[in-house]
């Protein structure tokens, strides 16, 4: 069982998504949290978001959790 700062990082960054939601969709896009472990967090993306150099999935994350490694997939 993950312990409750785990919990929290991941109901953080899962809340961090959908406020970028209705961007993401504007763009026929798509990001979810698959994994987080070891303060790593790995995000599915889905359409063109994927291929963007903005980076804002990652950056929107880091501004809130600076100490979280992002991995978009």
């Amino acid at each position: 069982m993950a312990d409750r700062t785990t919990v929290s990082i991941e109901e953080k960054i899962r809340e961090i998504l959908q406020g970028l939601e209705c961007i993401l969709t504007a763009h026929d896009s798509c990001a979810e949290l698959t994994e987080f472990k070891d303060n790593r967090a790995v995000i599915y993306c889905g359409g063109p978001c994927v291929k963007c150099d903005n980076r804002c999935i990652e950056g929107a994350i880091k501004e809130q959790l600076p100490d979280i490694e992002v991995i978009i997939q």
